[in-house]
């Protein structure tokens, strides 16, 4: 009898336990400084994803930009000013958060499957893209 009811709970548990997990949204912490943005993670399951977006830069204000791609995250299309073209050919705008200096802000987005790109594309003083605020992203 208690063997069955083991055996029970453990089917429950495996049935339950990836379903709740399921349920909610994938999280991902992101911090944006001077030229440098990074993820907690570089990939999710397909679904509803909220990046929540960190500027510790004290003085700058800072994007958190999100493309679909299947380009490098160092070769995106870019204007003469140096910041991504956002309607340039082999990138999709997918969606963006603007952060201020020292704030904080959510970004809930689904992504489908595929090779994403996240960027910040403020350009003073400098183009931040080309000094390196990039990351790649996979959604499985």
């Amino acid at each position: 009898m208690k063997v069955q009811r083991f055996l029970a709970a453990v089917a429950v548990s495996l049935f339950i336990v990836p379903m709740l997990s399921a349920c909610g949204p994938t999280s991902v912490d992101v911090t944006l400084e001077t030229y440098k943005l990074t993820m907690s993670r570089n990939t999710a399951p397909a679904g509803d994803i909220v990046f929540h977006v960190t500027n510790k830069a004290t003085d700058q204000t800072h994007e958190f930009v999100i493309f679909a791609t299947d380009l490098p995250e160092d070769q995106l299309p870019v204007k003469d000013d140096g910041t991504v073209d956002e309607e340039g050919t082999g990138v999709t705008h997918v969606d963006e958060v603007e952060v201020e200096a020292g704030q904080a802000s959510d970004l809930k987005v689904n992504l489908p499957a595929g090779n994403y790109v996240m960027i910040c594309n403020i350009d003073t003083p400098t183009p931040h893209y080309m000094q390196g605020m990039h990351a790649a992203f996979t959604v499985q």
